[in-house]
């Protein structure tokens, strides 16, 4: 068990916690900039991903040269092939099993789930499936690496504890999504990525999330594009 006496000293490690969480706020919305510099959408969706890497490479950068440690702080668990198979089917199962049965929950409660925002999002997608692709390729990378990967050893190490470690690096992974408008596009984001959390601290492997992130990301925008 790292400790903060072999990790980074803790005023670094808030640090990290915050850069980790204000650099992807900023980078989601800094497409913003450009909404009256003539631009395409397409063109500005582009930017906001990329500047999603920008902010992962930023955190690369600090973790080590200012904490001085490696970016994941668990080790990663090798397994073989047969079982990263077996352990990406699991997870998605798991992913898909928990988004019904919210999306059942909003239908009982009769919550609003209609988002402006996002349809204007799949419709741009719609056009350009190597945005689509990308899009969630960038998501499955950046999102697990810095909510996953990255927040959540470090939200253990600081406040030792596990459940309340999943519950704020979950919850902060749901509210990066408010900008679609609606309190289902946040609660939604929150259930994902509980379950993503609890199966990256069952595999102690990063590769596991990503790719059940980014197949889970593919699955939905194909099936809301067509």
């Amino acid at each position: 068990m790292l400790n903060i006496t072999n990790a980074a000293k803790k005023p670094t490690l808030i640090i990290g916690i915050i850069l980790s969480i204000l650099l992807p706020f900023l980078a989601i919305y800094s497409s913003l900039l450009f909404k009256d510099s003539g631009l395409s959408k397409e063109a500005q969706f582009y930017i906001s991903r990329f500047t999603i890497w920008i902010s992962l490479l930023l955190l690369f950068l600090y973790s080590f040269k200012i904490e001085k440690q490696p970016f994941l702080l668990w080790k990663e668990t090798e397994y073989s092939f047969s079982f990263l198979t077996t352990a990406i089917l699991k997870t998605f199962l798991k992913l898909f099993l928990a988004v019904v049965l919210t999306g059942l929950l909003f239908m009982l409660l009769k919550m609003n789930s209609q988002s402006t925002v996002l349809n204007k999002a799949l419709g741009i997608l719609k056009k350009s499936y190597v945005l689509l692709f990308f899009t969630c390729v960038t998501a499955g990378i950046t999102e697990e690496l810095i909510f996953r990967g990255y927040l959540l050893p470090r939200l253990e190490l600081l406040i030792k504890n596990q459940k309340l470690a999943i519950l704020i690096s979950s919850s902060v992974f749901g509210f990066m999504h408010f900008g679609y408008g609606t309190l289902v596009n946040i609660i939604g984001p929150i259930v994902i990525g509980v379950v993503l959390a609890l199966q990256y601290e069952k595999y102690r492997n990063i590769k596991i999330v990503i790719i059940c992130h980014f197949l889970w990301d593919l699955f939905l925008l194909m099936l809301k594009t067509k």
